[in-house]
């Protein structure tokens, strides 16, 4: 009897060893998503006030700002060009395509002169497409 007591104490043991275990790394994953989410928040705090910055208290005479402000003007033309070649190529029309079309085909069906001298130059002519059914599905093999 002692021993199955022991045995179910282990077993106890076991799960709660287990069941704490995953409320430990269930903790740790929210923690983890609250600082990637605080941080992130922050990063659009610095960009909201790197643009106020940029926009209202930008002074050119201060060596340490102004060639980023500098960087981020020229950025921004080039954003701007690029932006302009994109509207450009959606502007244009869509290209002219040739029609085509069976003015200059010849038809062998009715002239059998034609029909002997393209046998001469060696070509061959179309052959003719096999004739149809007479009613559709006669030539399955199951009864439809």
């Amino acid at each position: 009897m002692n021993f199955l007591k022991n045995i179910g104490k282990a077993v106890e043991n076991a799960a709660n060893y287990v069941g704490e275990k995953n409320r430990r790394a269930a903790a740790l994953n929210r923690i983890r998503g609250v600082i990637r989410c605080e941080e992130k928040a922050a990063e659009k705090e610095y960009l909201a006030l790197g643009r106020y910055y940029y926009n209202n208290l930008r002074d050119k005479d201060n060596p340490v700002t102004e060639p980023h402000c500098v960087e981020l003007e020229s950025i921004e033309a080039r954003l701007d060009k690029a932006i302009a070649q994109l509207e450009k190529y959606y502007g244009e029309e869509e290209p002219q395509h040739e029609e085509v079309t069976l003015e200059d085909v010849q038809s062998f069906d009715q002239d059998p002169a034609a029909l002997e001298q393209v046998s001469q130059e060696g070509d061959t002519p179309p052959q003719e497409a096999p004739a149809a059914p007479e009613e559709e599905g006669e030539d399955l093999p199951f009864e439809g």
